[in-house]
């Protein structure tokens, strides 16, 4: 997210990075906004690293620091404009305090897998400092057999599911032994705009610049263009049609939530999970010729139609969001997606069939122009009221997310990580389901509105029946940690 450059240190001639502070950018702007409007909006990430061991605190401390070193927007804080309107910026925080968000907890004899997801949920419904950087780690302590869990917490304005795990990536080891990383790198130095005037002046330069950058292009742009429409005037008018009927597409959206069932919405959600090899779903692909996310759409959708099976009130269809990485570097900062909206079959019985209307879906999706019109339109979101905004997100019944993590082992300060799971944002869904694999694991996260679905148990059952059913594997739940041992009552002598 933040722009580095490296500048010479002028009293000991050391290298120093000088993080310049960052116009947020509109897709990223649009995020905070939304966030900021509505508690049913906030975009907090939430992953939950279970470890072997207690990692090594005086080594993940230091790791952390020589972290926030290599990647500044961890040493960044937001800073809003002298109007509503204007994007705000993220700069280095002066201020920067990294115990403020490090902390270790020493849980009860007897917690499990259980206390992990309250930890976990409550993180996520509790906001961010926003006057400080936009993240924060919680380790437990204390689980069975000595485990531990972590707990990382980021505010989606800085990052997506792709970079928070290339955030994550400046944190672990290959293996338990660290290597020597050399000397700590220096810390990036603070911008002050901490008074509107300042902040003005920097955003009258944005806009001048935005503007400059903006004509010279139009100017680059306008012969080539003036050519191509004077040689193929029918190809170039279409071009523009296809243009605005892709971004009339995105801009319709439903007004009510398809599902007849979870229809309520609320600030209150849980999360749950579980797990089944990656190899189950790529053998399913390969069997009939789709991708891993052909499998994990289908899988959702037969889990969904079990779902409403279950209380009596089939579905033909139901609204469904899911993210398209723009990415086309992995080194691209922040968030790098579009959203599609599509309505996900519940009535298909043929599963191949299944399986091709949604992959003919998705990839409609993907090749649709508005996808890289995200950033143009996270700026002209700005003017939608917020009633707008969330009107439009509730009528969402789930999104989905497939990121594909780490495909070997890897380790925090010394502890082996053996699980990552990942628990998105629901951002006015009634239920988030994401894929992550990691070491021949694919984990399923799921968060879960409260109100949309109160019996998250049977939810959680038939999501993995559904897996079960498009995999032809069985799915089993649980498993994340061995059962908490109840520590026993004391004996008491009986006095004669």
């Amino acid at each position: 997210m933040a722009a580095t450059k490296v500048s010479k240190s002028s009293d000991s001639g050391s290298t120093k990075k000088r993080a310049q502070s960052t116009r947020v950018s509109g897709w990223d702007f649009a995020t905070w906004r939304t966030a900021s409007d509505h508690q049913m909006l906030r975009s907090t990430m939430i992953a939950v690293y279970l470890l072997e061991k207690a990692p090594d605190w005086g080594r993940l401390v230091d790791r952390y620091e020589r972290a926030s070193r290599l990647v500044p927007v961890m040493r960044m804080k937001m800073v809003e404009g002298p109007v509503p309107i204007a994007n705000p910026r993220l700069v280095v925080d002066e201020n920067f305090d990294l115990s403020f968000h490090l902390n270790r907890f020493q849980l009860p004899p007897g917690s499990g897998w259980e206390d992990v997801l309250d930890a976990g949920r409550r993180e996520g419904m509790a906001d961010f400092d926003r006057d400080r950087s936009l993240w924060k780690v919680t380790v437990l302590e204390g689980l069975p057999g000595g485990r531990a869990a972590l707990i990382f917490k980021l505010h989606h304005a800085i990052a997506d599911g792709q970079g928070a795990l290339r955030i994550g990536a400046a944190l672990v080891d290959l293996s338990e032994d660290a290597p020597d990383l050399g000397p700590m790198p220096e810390a990036p130095e603070s911008s002050d705009l901490s008074s509107k005037r300042a902040f003005g002046k920097t955003m009258l330069r944005d806009n001048a610049d935005w503007v400059a950058s903006t004509a010279t292009t139009l100017a680059k742009e306008a012969v080539p263009s003036t050519l191509a429409a004077a040689k193929a005037p029918k190809e170039t008018i279409e071009k523009v049609i296809d243009v605005a009927k892709s971004i009339a597409k995105f801009s319709k959206v439903e007004t009510a939530p398809a599902s007849p069932i979870m229809t309520k919405r609320s600030v209150n959600f849980h999360f749950e999970a579980f797990e089944l090899p990656f190899e189950n779903i790529r053998a399913a692909g390969k069997k009939t010729g789709h991708s891993a996310n052909d499998i994990f759409l289908a899988s959702i959708s037969a889990g969904m139609r079990l779902y409403h099976e279950a209380h009596g009130a089939p579905v033909d269809a139901l609204h469904i969001s899911m993210p398209i990485s723009t990415r086309t570097s992995p080194d691209d900062d922040g968030n790098a997606v579009g959203i599609s909206h599509f309505d996900l079959p519940l009535n298909q019985p043929d599963k191949v069939e299944l399986m091709n209307q949604l992959h003919q879906t998705v990839a409609q999706w993907r090749a649709e122009p508005v996808i890289g019109y995200s950033d143009q339109i996270g700026e002209a979101s700005r003017f939608l009221p917020a009633n707008m905004v969330l009107s439009a997100a509730t009528s969402s019944d789930l999104t989905a997310s497939n990121v594909p993590g780490p495909p070997i082992p890897i380790w925090i300060a010394g502890a082996k990580v053996e699980h990552m799971v990942p628990f998105p944002p629901l951002i006015g869904a009634a239920v988030f389901v994401s894929l992550l694999t990691y070491n021949k694991q694919a984990c399923i996260g799921m968060s879960i509105d409260d109100a949309a679905v109160p019996d998250r148990d049977v939810l959680v059952q038939c999501m993995a029946d559904g897996f079960a059913e498009v995999t032809g594997k069985p799915v089993k739940l649980g498993g994340f940690l061995p059962k908490p041992r109840k520590p026993r009552a004391s004996r008491t002598t009986k006095k004669s």
